[in-house]
């Protein structure tokens, strides 16, 4: 191949790749949802999105729709911790804290999150575990997660180093395996972040109040107690809560009536309980999320003061 042909081709590769959008720990992948800076107004934003087929304009009532009737499908049930013998809700909790880390750490899409948190859930549901195999179910969840969810997913290597070689590539895999047989491989699971992303964008909400409302659902991933309701509810309960805090004029508007299961009663015990994780969030030992949400990145969301009585207020 001659020396102008191949410089042609390097230069149309390396414009492919200016162009080629980059993920950064903002971003998140959305489906028919996607937040961005440019807000647009409109009497239906569904119609309006219907020349962009990422947000699936014409299709997107009827999507969510579906996903309200199968979100139950692959939820694991409340109260499953009754039945291991050598761990607790407190372990639970410092291992999901530990992975929001990792989490962090390698970049990761927050789809993989709550894929990984339902993944723990789901397989301690079903299975006694010790306490020394813990932290080896998070890192395979992890690693599955990654694998379904992410373009570059770490490697079994990376996962086994960050676990200070702890355990072995082989003790990973064989747990990945073990995981993936006793769910049956099913995998694919509808999170409150899709809900989140739906909401925020049919009530056009401000990027502070989505990373606010963000921040709740990340907190409730730790908190046992949250498996109590189904993604949507916290979804829409971080939504009005975080319009609430920061003092929206329409805390639970007609757009989210008409595009959510609720209406605003129904959301109270749900937000009540996000709420009091966010006041207990600055005392809690476990403080990988708030560190998280207090970079500028997200808006500094973690330092809103909340201060609960009649009515919610904030202060910065």
């Amino acid at each position: 191949m001659n020396s102008k042909l191949t410089k042609i081709l390097e230069d149309k590769e390396n414009a492919i790749l200016k162009e080629k959008p980059q993920f950064s720990l903002n971003n998140s992948r959305s489906f028919g949802t996607e937040i961005t800076k440019n807000f647009l107004r409109p009497l239906d934003p569904d119609t309006s999105d219907s020349h962009n087929p990422q947000r699936l304009g014409d299709y997107a009532k009827e999507i969510f729709s579906y996903l309200n009737s199968i979100e139950s499908q692959y939820l694991p049930q409340y109260g499953y911790m009754k039945f291991q013998t050598d761990i607790n809700e407190k372990m639970r909790g410092i291992l999901l804290d530990w992975l929001v880390g990792v989490h962090l750490k390698f970049k990761l899409l927050p789809e993989t999150l709550f894929l990984c948190a339902n993944l723990i859930d789901r397989y301690l549901e079903k299975t006694s575990i010790l306490r020394g195999k813990l932290q080896l179910l998070g890192v395979a969840a992890m690693l599955i997660a990654s694998k379904y969810e992410e373009i570059y997913p770490p490697s079994v290597k990376d996962f086994v180093y960050i676990t200070d070689n702890t355990y072995t590539k082989e003790e990973v895999l064989w747990m990945e395996r073990e995981i993936l047989k006793k769910l049956n491989f099913n995998i694919t699971i509808v999170s409150p972040l899709k809900f989140i992303e739906r909401y925020a964008r049919v009530s056009e909400m401000n990027e502070r109040a989505y990373c606010l409302a963000r921040y709740m659902i990340e907190l409730s991933i730790i908190d046992y107690k949250s498996m109590r309701y189904k993604p949507s509810m916290i979804a829409a309960s971080a939504v009005y809560l975080a319009n609430k805090i920061l003092n929206s004029d329409y805390i639970w508007p007609q757009s989210l009536i008409n595009n959510t299961p609720y209406i605003e009663n129904e959301l109270k015990p749900c937000a009540r309980d996000l709420c009091i994780l966010l006041q207990g969030a600055e005392r809690s030992p476990l403080q990988a999320i708030k560190k998280k949400y207090s970079l500028q990145s997200y808006f500094e969301v973690s330092q809103i003061v909340i201060v609960m009585g009649p009515h919610v207020n904030s202060n910065k």
